[in-house]
């Protein structure tokens, strides 16, 4: 049996929030908005996008079928590449760029290559 790694499943956390805020931000919802239209609080929705927990699944399926996303997709590792496109895309729709969300989405691009690089390290070694 394949097991998963700490690191993929670190991946695959920062990978839920940011497919989720970008939904939103597509929608035109805040993270205050969304909340009360599903019953839970801001604090809640930007915890599950910025990865700070691992939520439960009930969780994020109610955010994902509320926003329209194949639940399933959020837990099949996507590429660097592609993750990347998605936060610079949610960091395109962002209507208040603050300077701590332009620190938040540089951090979080360096966060995603560093893991990677990690997880092909994990990889090569356990070949």
């Amino acid at each position: 049996m394949e097991t998963t790694s700490e690191i993929e499943l670190n991946l695959i956390n920062l990978q839920i929030g940011c497919m989720l805020r970008l939904a939103r931000l597509k929608q035109n919802f805040s993270q205050h908005t969304l909340g009360l239209k599903i019953d839970y609080s801001s604090t809640m929705i930007g915890r599950v996008e910025r990865a700070e927990s691992i939520s439960g699944w009930d969780k994020i399926y109610t955010i994902s079928r509320y926003l329209r996303i194949d639940f399933k997709s959020l837990f099949i590792l996507k590429s660097l590449e592609t993750l990347i496109l998605i936060v610079e895309e949610s960091f395109n729709l962002e209507v208040k760029l603050t300077q701590d969300k332009i620190d938040y989405y540089n951090i979080l691009k360096k966060t995603l290559r560093i893991q990677f690089d990690l997880l092909e390290k994990e990889r090569l070694t356990n070949k």
